[in-house]
């Protein structure tokens, strides 16, 4: 079940771009500027209409991840061992006001101690982002199909989420962000659940871009679920502090994070999967 506003659509993706160098004979230079002053017209053209990849339009984007323990909405998903996870996105430009489509898949193992029913969790997302004008406001309306391929239908784990969710910059390195994430029903047919939820994030200033930028988090929810017995806890509050060291494309993030259930609440008290927990993250995005 991972975590995302697909503003996990809206996460910003870098790019690594590579440059290949040539050494030239110096004897050979006069004769390469000249000639390139004269095709350059024509290199130009030709390059617009061979450009890599021009004939697919949009973008396509992904990452992988190494995590201490998979940890959704303040739960582990993995009964507290590690996790390898991963994501490939695609989005396109609608030309209509600004708007993009996008979809994508994110993937991880996961360990609910239920004799390996399911062993893989598939997210398919989904979804319209865009911005109200020229306010800076972004806004995304999405959904999510969580899946887990091999366990029983009857076990009823796969659901799916839809999601509106508001995004903003009011000063440089300052990100707002809101959303609503409504299930009809909820994981192990729990009913309707509703997770209002937000997140501030700051990229602290006045550290050179070109050694690392450090950004602290913060993320506040709670999460209604129609039948607790189901779940197998009851409604609860949850809540995560941590920073991300972002070095040359590679992140480096240790969150803290805790729920408000107690050990009797967290699934009859027969699992430590809802205390506080810190968790470490290695991620690559490209």
């Amino acid at each position: 079940m991972a975590e995302v506003q697909h503003p996990s659509a809206l996460k910003k993706i870098r790019k690594d771009h590579r440059m290949y160098h040539k050494k030239i004979n110096k004897y050979a230079i006069p004769l390469v500027l000249a000639l390139a002053t004269a095709a350059a017209p024509a290199l130009a053209q030709d390059a617009a209409e061979e450009e890599p990849g021009s004939w697919l339009p949009g973008e396509f984007s992904g990452g992988v991840a190494l995590t201490s323990n998979y940890v959704f909405r303040g739960i582990s998903q993995t009964n507290n061992e590690p996790a390898i996870q991963g994501n490939i996105d695609y989005s396109i430009d609608t030309g209509l006001a600004g708007i993009s489509v996008y979809g994508g898949f994110w993937a991880s193992n996961v360990d609910f101690q239920d004799d390996d029913e399911a062993q893989v969790e598939i997210d398919w997302s989904f979804g319209l982002t865009g911005e109200i004008a020229d306010t800076g406001l972004g806004w995304t309306l999405g959904g999510i199909y969580y899946s887990y391929p091999g366990s029983r239908g009857n076990l009823n784990y796969d659901y799916w989420e839809i999601y509106p969710a508001l995004s903003y910059s009011p000063i440089e390195g300052l990100a707002l962000d809101v959303a609503m994430n409504y299930s009809p029903d909820y994981f192990a047919a729990s009913g309707d659940s509703y997770y209002p939820n937000g997140t501030v994030s700051y990229e602290i200033p006045g550290i050179p871009k070109k050694w690392f930028t450090l950004t602290p988090s913060a993320t506040l929810g709670y999460i209604f679920i129609d039948d607790n017995d189901a779940f197998g806890t009851p409604s609860y509050l949850t809540w995560a502090l941590g920073a991300t060291v972002n070095i040359k494309g590679l992140d480096v993030a240790f969150t803290y994070t805790d729920t408000n259930l107690s050990k009797n609440d967290c699934f009859g008290g027969t699992q430590n999967w809802c205390e506080a927990k810190f968790i470490g993250t290695v991620s690559y995005s490209f």
